[in-house]
């Protein structure tokens, strides 16, 4: 006897709750399996919101460790309670998975199951050992840390971002292999609570996925904090000795080790199929994940995936908006593709990172005639105020159009500036669009139009240039 639902959803993160929950809305039978007791996914329980609450506490405690630079004497005896954080990190992680398993509650044809899912077939899967047939099918299963294929006996003991955030007490010292996102908001925290931190990758430098001059910035910031940064190293081996790592690389044709008590490996996420029996649904994959259609369908039509575990953005928002298309596509009788050319990020590095829509690289792989225009914090009257001059407002400007296709914001504070930037792009604004807002003087969002303002003069002074 098995029990039937018109939608099951494997994997309940970012991609899968919601989903379910809308398909649910729309009068369907929808299970929801998780191999977690609550929703949340690895977002929730030990990446983005984990991550942001012990960086949050980080940020605050270096700024009050850098009170002088406003003229404020302290009496030099703060400390962070890294105990006391960590439980606001849990309390916050358990209300948000409860206030998930609530909503499920509140919704009498949605089910959540806790279970390793496996197909049995391209209508079936087992959960534990229940059977369940289904009309549809959502794999939203995400990703896991991609550990390279290294010699020595240390690699099983290297810790990865979920180990860190359950770690008591503040490492003295912590050596990253890897310099991507990940790692880079990492260490710059702990950098902040006076561990000694070291950075070893393989490219010519940090960030290697992400804009050059952004990249570059943070990479000065970390310099000047005290953080070491290794470049164009191969590593070789990792061995676990006497409680210690001793992990040999190579750089400038040298061979080299570092020996570090707490080792964390950052080199890049990998789509979490394991265990799913794909072949047994026909449903096609690769290295990069599920292979889906613009409808993100699978090879098999009913069955869609949506999240970290296809080749697309790995952020937990774009899996929502990856959510919406699924469950409309499903359930809807017009269909909806996806459209990553508005989509949005940020690293919450220091200074932070946000990017919304097309950045100079695609632009150029695309063979765009575009122009880049720029706002330097430098001359801006906030950040002068708050002595964070270090970042810019970055136009990517459609030549034929002269729409704001992408826009790059390295700031202090460029999390809370992307929200304009993301309605910019996706409302395929030109500059004299945005000039019409008026901004509050002095704040950061005056740049926006500050920039768009040196964009119409230089426009004007071409036009009139005789």
């Amino acid at each position: 006897m098995r029990t039937h639902y018109d939608l099951i959803v494997i994997g309940a993160g970012p991609g899968g709750t919601p989903a379910a929950m809308v398909a649910a809305k729309f009068g369907a039978k929808v299970l929801l399996v998780d191999k977690r007791e609550a929703p949340g996914g690895e977002c929730l329980f030990e990446g983005c919101i984990p991550s942001k609450v012990l960086e949050n506490a980080a940020n605050r405690y270096a700024d009050v460790a850098k009170s002088k630079v406003f003229n404020i004497e302290l009496n030099g005896t703060e400390q962070i309670h890294w105990e006391s954080v960590l439980q606001d990190k849990d309390m916050i992680v358990k209300q948000r998975s409860q206030g998930a398993l609530k909503q499920i509650d509140m919704m009498p044809t949605l089910d959540f199951k806790q279970g390793n899912a496996k197909f049995v077939d391209s209508h079936t899967l087992r959960v534990n050992e229940e059977l369940f047939s289904f009309d549809k099918a959502l794999i939203a299963t995400g990703a896991k840390s991609f550990f390279p294929n290294i010699a020595g006996n240390g690699l099983d003991k290297i810790w990865t971002n979920r180990d860190v955030f359950f770690h008591e007490t503040i490492p003295k010292e912590l050596l990253f292999i890897g310099a991507g996102a990940i790692s880079c908001e990492l260490v710059q925290m702990f950098n902040k609570l006076g561990t000694k931190c070291h950075i070893l990758e393989r490219s010519q430098r940090i960030l290697k996925h992400i804009d050059e001059d952004a990249a570059l910035m943070v990479q000065k910031n970390m310099i000047e904090n005290g953080i070491t940064i290794d470049v164009n190293v191969t590593l070789e081996k990792i061995d676990y000795e006497n409680s210690n790592f001793l992990v040999y690389f190579m750089q400038d044709e040298k061979e080299k080790v570092l020996e570090y008590h707490h080792v964390i490996m950052a080199t890049g996420r990998e789509a979490n199929l394991d265990g799913l029996e794909l072949d047994k649904a026909g449903v096609e994959y690769d290295r990069k994940g599920v292979i889906v259609n613009e409808k993100l369908q699978s090879s098999e039509e009913h069955i869609y995936a949506a999240g970290d575990c296809i080749n697309a953005p790995k952020f937990a928002h774009t899996a929502s908006y990856e959510a919406g298309i699924v469950a409309h596509n499903m359930f809807a009788t017009q269909p909806h593709t996806v459209d990553y050319d508005k989509n949005s990020w940020v690293l919450f590095s220091d200074p932070q990172v946000g990017v919304v829509g097309i950045d100079e690289r695609i632009a150029k792989e695309r063979e765009m005639d575009i122009s880049v225009e720029v706002y330097d914090f430098k001359i801006d009257a906030r950040a002068q105020i708050n002595k964070r001059t270090d970042g810019f407002v970055k136009f990517i400007i459609d030549n034929k159009t002269k729409v704001i296709v992408g826009v790059e914001i390295v700031s202090e504070d460029a999390s809370s500036l992307i929200g304009e930037a993301s309605l910019i792009v996706v409302n395929e604004m030109t500059a004299i669009d945005v000039l019409k807002a008026i901004h509050p003087h002095p704040t950061l969002t005056e740049s926006f139009s500050k920039l768009a303002q040196q964009i119409f003069l230089k426009s004007m002074i071409n036009q009139w240039h005789f």
